[in-house]
Parts: C-alpha cells; sequence; structure tokens
C-alpha cells in the first residue's frame, strides 16, 4: 500500500500549528503498520532542513496564470521517522506560505508531478489535509489522473474563500466546478468546498466532529455540501506521539514523573519521581518562576491556546474569573491571539498578581512545565474538531475541564478523567471547576484515581492508524 500525505506544514522543518505535529507523528505511525508512506510539502525559503541530506529528483513545467513555471523536485528524509519527503520548490509562489497562489500552485504541482510519474513511484492513494491541498483532487480529475483522494478536515472553519480568478489561473472552466454556482455570484471559490466535492472520502479529526458539521450550528455554511457525501465522511479521532511527549517532559519539565517502572527503566538512571512527587516539586517550581504565592495547598489552574474568542472560549474563562473569588486559586494563561481580549487579562493579572500570570507568548518549554504543575487545564472551545491539550494534560496526569464537544467528548471521561459541561456558558464553567475544585480538596483519593485513570489513557496513534488503513483499503478495493 502506498500512500501520498499531502500537507502544507511538516515538524520540524515547518511548523505553524497542530497539523505540523500531526504531519510528524501520523505517518510514522502508518509506516511502523508496514505502509509506504511518503509526505509532499513545499519547499519554503525559511525551511529547517539542517543537516538532512537533500536529493535533487527532477523538474517539471506547471502551467499557470498564463506562463509555464519551473517546479524542482527534492527528496530529504525526515529525521526522526525516516519517512521521504518530496519537497516542492518553484521561486515565485512557494517560496513563502501565501494564499491563494501557493496552495493552488502547490495542488497543482502535485497533480502534475503525480501525472508525470516523475518519482517513479506511484501512490494508491493522495492524502489531503484541509484547505491547503483541497484542490489536488479536482486537478487530478481536469488532468485525467486515474487515483483515489482522501481529503481529511482538520478545521471546517478555514475554508480558503478566495476570487474566482484563481480557476483561471489553473486554466479551470468554472462549469466544470460542480458547487460553483453557489458561489458566482460574490465571484468566490472555496477550495475546501471543492475538495469535499471531489475527493472520494472525507474525513475528521473525531467522531463527534463527524456528526456536528452536519448541522446548521456546525457547519460553517457546508452542511448541506457533507450531507451529499453522506456514507463517505468518517470520524477517526488524532493521535499524539507519546515518545515524542516522553523525550520532551525530561528535557523541559524540570522533574520528570512518570507513572510505571517500565518508563522509568528507559531514562538511563536520570532521577525520575512518582506522579505524586513530581506534580508537587513542578507546581512549586512553576509558582516560583511566574511570580505566584508559592503553596502546594493551592489549586493551580492553566489555559494553553489560542485567544481565540470565537472557539477557545477565552471570552466565558474571562467572564468566569470576574465572578469567582480569585484569591483561593492560581490561574496561569499561556498563549497569544486577540490583542484586545489578551488586554482584559492583563488588566486582571494587574490586580491579583499572585493569582494570576499571563504569558501572551509561545514557549514550549514553558507549555509542558505548566502541564506538568497544572493541577487542572481549562479547554472551554465554542467547538473542537480534536484537541491536542486535553491529550497532554493527560498525559501528565492534569485533569482536564471542558465543553463537550467534537474531539473533547471522544476523549474524555466525565468523572473519570477529567470533567466535561454540555453548554457553552461561563455559569457551566464555573460549576465544573468548582466540582473539580471540590474533589481535590474534600476527596483526594478519587483526585488520585481520575489522574491515574488520566495517565493510563492511550492516545497513541496505533488506533488511529489501524482505521485508516482499513479505509485506504476500501478505497483501494474499489469499496468506496
Amino acid at each position: 500500500m502506498k500512500i501520498l500525505f499531502a500537507v502544507w506544514e511538516l515538524d520540524p522543518f515547518f511548523k505553524v500549528g497542530g497539523l505540523g505535529d500531526v504531519a510528524r507523528s501520523f505517518p510514522a505511525a502508518l509506516k511502523e503498520k508496514g505502509v509506504d508512506i511518503r509526505i509532499v510539502l513545499p519547499y519554503y525559503k525559511v525551511l529547517k532542513l539542517g543537516r538532512q541530506r537533500r536529493v535533487m529528483v527532477g523538474e517539471i513545467r506547471c502551467f499557470y496564470d498564463n506562463k509555464n513555471r519551473d517546479v524542482e523536485i527534492y527528496k530529504v528524509e525526515h529525521p526522526i521517522s525516516k519517512i521521504p519527503v518530496y519537497l516542492i520548490k518553484n521561486k515565485k509562489y512557494l517560496d513563502i506560505a501565501k494564499f491563494p497562489d501557493t496552495f493552488a500552485f502547490f495542488s497543482l504541482a502535485i497533480a502534475e508531478i503525480i501525472k508525470s510519474n516523475i518519482l517513479s513511484w506511484a501512490p494508491d492513494i493522495i492524502h489531503c489535509n484541509d484547505v491547503h491541498t483541497s484542490l489536488v483532487p479536482l486537478l487530478l480529475k481536469e488532468k485525467k489522473v486515474q487515483i483515489r483522494t482522501l481529503l481529511t478536515i482538520h478545521n471546517l472553519s478555514h475554508q480558503g474563500r478566495t476570487g474566482i480568478d484563481v480557476l483561471d489561473k489553473l486554466e479551470i472552466e468554472t462549469s466544470k466546478c460542480a458547487v460553483l454556482h453557489w458561489e458566482i455570484k460574490s465571484r468566490k471559490v472555496n477550495f475546501l468546498m471543492e475538495g469535499i466535492i471531489h475527493a472520494d472520502v472525507i474525513t475528521t479529526v473525531s467522531p463527534t466532529y463527524a456528526r456536528e458539521i452536519l448541522t446548521e450550528e456546525y457547519g460553517s455554511g457546508l452542511e448541506d455540501v457533507l450531507l451529499g457525501k453522506e456514507g463517505r465522511i468518517f470520524g477517526i479521532l488524532n493521535g499524539i506521539d507519546n515518545n515524542w511527549h516522553h523525550v520532551m517532559a525530561n528535557r523541559m519539565v524540570r522533574y520528570p514523573y512518570l507513572l510505571t517502572k517500565e518508563n522509568i527503566a528507559k531514562n538511563n538512571g536520570l532521577k525520575v519521581y512518582s506522579w505524586e512527587e513530581g506534580k508537587k516539586l513542578n507546581k512549586l517550581y512553576l509558582q516560583k518562576k511566574l511570580g505566584l504565592k508559592v503553596d502546594h495547598g493551592i489549586p493551580l489552574v492553566s489555559f494553553i491556546g489560542r485567544f481565540d474568542p470565537y472557539q477557545k472560549g477565552v471570552d466565558i474563562i474571562h467572564k468566569m474569573l470576574l465572578r469567582i473569588n480569585l484569591e483561593k486559586c492560581e490561574f496561569v494563561i499561556l498563549g497569544s491571539g486577540d490583542p484586545h481580549w489578551e488586554e482584559r487579562f492583563q488588566w486582571l493579572a494587574k490586580f491579583y498578581p499572585k493569582n494570576i500570570s499571563c504569558n501572551f507568548i509561545f514557549d514550549e518549554v514553558l507549555a509542558h512545565q505548566i502541564y506538568a504543575g497544572s493541577d487542572f487545564v481549562l479547554i472551554p472551545s465554542k467547538f473542537e474538531p480534536c484537541g491536542l491539550v486535553q491529550m497532554v494534560a493527560m498525559f501528565f496526569g492534569t485533569l482536564p475541564i471542558a465543553h463537550a464537544t467534537g474531539g473533547l467528548r471522544d476523549s474524555i471521561k466525565d468523572g473519570e478523567t477529567g470533567y466535561l459541561f454540555n453548554k457553552y456558558s461561563s455559569t457551566s464553567l464555573e460549576y465544573s471547576l468548582n466540582r473539580a475544585i471540590g474533589i481535590w480538596l474534600q476527596d483526594r483519593n478519587r483526585y488520585k484515581t481520575m489522574v491515574e485513570n488520566a495517565i493510563k489513557m492511550d492516545f497513541s496513534w496505533d488506533k488511529s492508524a489501524h482505521e485508516y488503513l482499513n479505509l485506504y483499503q476500501k478505497l483501494i478495493d474499489g469499496e468506496l
């Protein structure tokens, strides 16, 4: 089985968000199951290749915007998984990531590369990801290339609506875009919509999200298009790379702690604490580092994520903080985004400097220390296709308090590995926080059981890879 995994970001070469992590770890899990998987990525000017040996595969030309454009194809090996990675180079369109031309041209280049057979390797399936490669299925059909395609939607709200002139650049007649008449009045084309229509199969990153996007509330205007793909939409929960987080925990956390003797044995003599010892020491270290009151007896609650009031729930966190007694607990905020909301949280922190620490940056070392030192992490997302914060938090024995939506509902067991609330509101969030702190203060045995349950949860990619393997096989066999 041969799979070409098409993405616009790949850790550690070029990473902007969670898709970069997925592109690093998911193909590696498939490789372990015997899949001949390769990755294709734009050759950005800022790509961090390190000492990776680069081999030129060949050159082709792509006709775009009324001109033949030279495209160079290079091949490198991923430094961790050793998976072959094809880098597609064009100075005009692929040096920097700029919508829409970068992703239209990248999709065109993929289609032309497959048609030319320049790789001397023909995939059975092209696995596209999000808006950045969602034109690939349409362009393959335009080039009359017979190959199965799968499109994974990591976030439906990112659709790539742009001027219809991009179709002229690609030499695609508007009449050949099956659903373009829905956008024709505004002279817009929707990249993701075209991908949904033309891909053979659609997947999302959790079972609940796959159901949610078929409704008006979560469908972002594409629910009717998605309903037209009934029977070809599947929700498969994303995983995390436990080995990577294990390594990062030892490198970035001041006092590494793990649950099992087997894991302790892997650390080659490094001092490793029990989770109870480790969380206590890391909490005291974090409190001191961030200027909070240093006291293990105060519950420490964190938020790690984008300051995005439209998805991540910072609005209801702020409303809750205005109501509760902030002197009875501590809050650590890590993330950046909307300056308006950053300013609101900073204002609160000025009044309660010993109880609120705001860190408006992206700092992976600090993030791991916060996971290790927190008792609870807030994930009150309005919608959440999958979510990685809850999985990483549970890996560290930090209990998530989350809105029961998307992948959060699928990965958190209420009252067993974390806390869920159904209504998106600050009062529901406050109720769940009080519930969690109440158990933390008054029923330590139950709290310890929940932490141990959380640490034991298996969010590795193994199960997800197995489900994708079955889906790929059905595609190849013509069952879908």
